[in-house]
């Protein structure tokens, strides 16, 4: 494994004399080899190391362990260790993220807020990237997802990119270092552990030499992906009208190829992160004047020889209609919103519907929504601008005007699909409550 590992800090430059390295530590045999070589080799790369642990709150008691014994082994190799604990699943449900995405995107959090002005080593291997290079195959990925897991992105480094869990786990056994077992890597209902667990194994059975061999493939791979990326670089420049708009005669010109990776690029750069080749190709061949629809209601219009970022202008109606002297059911656009005033009780509150003190309001009206308005919903926790929740629920551009908002001289009191605002919720002195509830069925 040392030579491996420095093998490929050489290869990829990754550390120079005087870095501050933060290792991503989770206790298990992968980052307990990478952290006890980083720190016995620090003075050698002339670096200063920090262990820093993520709690994801997931596996309760068993999770609490993983932190304890990774300071624990710090503080018995003199090493600086830095943690911090949260409610991941809480927090998935609140940004409308898979339990896994929002892990991952909280622990970069963390990470990154540990490392200012620092790298940030993480213990990926070989064959974490054979695992990578096998998921994203079964998921008819294009050449960009067949190169493996990057030795080096920004300030990300992986010195144990060439080394097998194997050899992670023979260096830990031969320095005498004992280390953690996530129980969860077990279950193979999670895809990359069948992969790991089942398909990889099989793979051995064809050939002992899997991993070393597609540790190859992946490396020809990320250089042919490298040159044509410099080629649809070029590329775009001949074609780019423009921040927001490309020219179809010169993009139609192109190899299929850097002509798809033109558009990729090009939408990626106006706000689509995660862009499938499916709506790449879709683009590349929408009739004149047709729209094709991203993420998070972002469009793409091809027109007089043209694709470009397109924002559609909603000729939405603006409705205000008074409640104070409602029907029980008001019709809004495509939807009815129901009113209904009764005593409070536990009976009345029931499941699944909304319900507001209604001593708490003033003079309410049913609206669409103006541009500043905001919400404080209590699961969340803080006060957010109805755009921001919109973003986050990728509710589509055309939809968002349609949607019906309660609201009285002091803000907003409910929005359809969000809740009542914390401040008119019942409490324990309330007497009569109003139940509100939203239906798309006309």
């Amino acid at each position: 494994m040392k030579n491996k590992c420095l093998r490929a800090i050489a290869q990829y430059n990754m550390v120079e004399h005087g870095d501050r390295v933060v290792v991503a530590f989770s206790g298990g045999a992968d980052s307990v080899a990478l952290l006890h070589f980083l720190h016995i080799h620090a003075d050698e790369l002339g670096i200063t190391v920090v262990a820093a642990h993520f709690n994801h709150g997931i596996r309760g008691a068993e999770a609490d362990e993983d932190a304890l014994f990774c300071d624990n082994f710090c503080k018995q190799h003199g090493i600086d260790f830095v943690t911090q604990k949260s409610d991941v699943p809480a927090e998935a449900a609140a940004r409308h993220l898979g339990t896994e995405e929002c892990a991952r995107l909280l622990r970069y959090e963390f990470l990154q807020s540990v490392a200012t002005d620092a790298k940030i080593a993480t213990a990926h291997t070989n064959s974490d990237s054979c695992e990578s290079f096998l998921f994203n195959f079964a998921r008819g990925t294009g050449l960009q997802g067949l190169c493996g897991i990057p030795a080096v992105r920004e300030n990300i480094i992986r010195p144990c990119i060439f080394c097998s869990a194997s050899d992670t786990r023979q260096y830990c056994k031969e320095n005498e270092l004992s280390w953690r077992e996530d129980s969860s890597n077990k279950q193979t209902e999670y895809a990359r552990n069948k992969i790991r667990l089942e398909v990889v194994p099989h793979m051995k059975e064809v050939n002992p030499s899997f991993e070393e061999n597609a540790l190859r493939c992946m490396q020809i791979l990320q250089a042919e992906n490298d040159f044509l990326l410099s080629v649809t670089a070029d590329a775009y420049e001949q074609c780019k009208d423009g921040e927001k708009s490309l020219l179809i005669e010169p993009l139609s010109r192109l190899h299929p190829a850097i002509a798809a990776r033109v558009l990729m690029y090009f939408v990626q750069r106006n706000g689509c992160a995660n862009v499938s080749m499916r709506q790449i190709s879709l683009l590349m061949q929408a009739k004149n004047g047709e729209v094709i629809t991203f993420s998070q209601a972002i469009c793409f219009k091809k027109q007089d020889g043209r694709i470009f970022l397109f924002e559609p202008m909603l000729e939405v109606e603006s409705l205000c209609i008074p409640i104070s002297c409602a029907e029980p059911k008001i019709p809004f656009f495509d939807s009815y919103v129901y009113f209904k005033h009764l005593p409070y009780n536990e009976e009345n509150i029931g499941n699944g519907s909304r319900v507001i003190d209604a001593n708490k309001i003033g003079s309410a009206v049913l609206r669409t929504r103006l541009p500043g308005d905001a919400i404080r919903l209590p699961q969340r926790k803080c006060t957010k601008t109805l755009k921001q929740l919109f973003t986050e629920k990728k509710i589509p551009i055309q939809q968002r005007a349609m949607l019906p908002v309660l609201a009285d001289e002091n803000g907003l009191i409910w929005v359809a699909g969000f809740g009542v605002d914390e401040s008119r919720m019942p409490d324990k002195h309330t007497k009569n409550i109003i139940k509100i509830e939203w239906s798309k069925t006309i």
